[in-house]
């Protein structure tokens, strides 16, 4: 009967994926509107006039898109010894009251993470201990971009002089201190402009121009094809934005939900845990609220696989 049930509904409609698929292909051409500007040659310039601030990671140089990350607003002054209150509070505001649902609906890099994914394959899964590890660099790259910015910050205010040379020193750090470690700024910067440079110039130096340059190409080339074997495999490891958005999440309104009375559990079931794509261990979770200390992106997959319609929408 449990076979029976699951096989069923895995061969019912995927009403949840298909609208969310949906909604991260409306966001994704609207985001990146200039392209639409390019393929159908029309005027969208009103749009130009405004600069977006993104709650999700989205780098400011996206050559189609005229915004940028909240995050890299909210580093970028800090690192100026600026604090941008009405930034941090909103973006706080949006994390306790939606989680991550901008992640797992919206953002571009994941959109794309979904797309080559969900490509056919043997499906896998990291082993436990291993995911948790991993899950923890996020939280040392942004800690490390915070304490830079924020001394940096301190000694602007301190000692003007001082800090015009350490910004100097650090060169592009300080004006996209997340461009290093941002899966958008490789997707919709450096990978457009080498395919540009390759088409006036016949060539893609671009791309190679020094050291860092290719390291950079090679990294992002192979985190790319692990995110095809392992689902949302940057955004569960090395997003900046996933480590702030993970630790505020954790204490979101919303979340999903067992009920105690339907659930099996993880020996008569566990099909939740398998289709996970941030590898959460959902039974090992309270029933009355489960956010994978605030890895849940929201996307809903769990709630519509469960054959026992055990996963509901909560508000806490």
């Amino acid at each position: 009967m449990k076979i029976l049930s699951i096989t069923k509904k895995e061969k019912e409609f995927p009403i949840i994926s298909f609208f969310r698929t949906l909604i991260q292909l409306i966001s994704f051409i609207f985001i990146n509107f200039i392209a639409l500007e390019t393929i159908f040659h029309i005027d969208l310039s009103i749009f130009k006039e405004y600069v977006l601030a993104f709650p999700f990671l989205q780098t400011p140089r996206d050559v189609w898109s005229n915004g940028a990350g909240m995050l890299e607003f909210i580093l970028y002054s800090i690192g100026r010894g600026e604090f941008p209150y009405f930034l941090v509070g909103l973006l706080f505001l949006i994390l306790l009251s939606t989680s991550r649902f901008f992640c797992g609906w919206i953002c571009p890099v994941g959109f794309f993470e979904d797309l080559i994914s969900n490509l056919p394959k043997k499906p896998r899964k990291m082993k436990i201990e291993t995911d948790k590890s991993l899950k923890k660099v996020k939280f040392w790259i942004i800690g490390f971009v915070v304490i830079v910015l924020f001394s940096l910050g301190v000694v602007k205010n301190i000692n003007f002089t001082l800090w015009i040379d350490w910004s100097s020193t650090i060169g592009g750090f300080m004006d996209r201190p997340l461009a290093s470690f941002s899966l958008s700024e490789f997707l919709f910067y450096t990978i457009p402009e080498g395919i540009k440079q390759a088409w006036q110039n016949a060539n893609i130096n671009f791309l190679f121009e020094n050291i860092w340059k290719i390291l950079s190409f090679i990294f992002y080339m192979i985190i790319i094809i692990i995110s095809f074997y392992y689902p949302r495999f940057y955004c569960r490891v090395l997003c900046p934005y996933g480590g702030v958005a993970a630790f505020i999440s954790e204490y979101s309104f919303i979340r999903f939900s067992r009920n105690p009375v339907k659930c099996v559990g993880r020996r008569e079931c566990g099909i939740c845990e398998k289709v996970c794509p941030m590898q959460i261990r959902i039974l090992d979770e309270p029933f009355e609220g489960f956010s994978g200390n605030g890895e849940c992106i929201m996307c809903g997959r769990c709630k519509e696989i469960c054959p026992y319609d055990a996963i509901n929408l909560s508000l806490l």
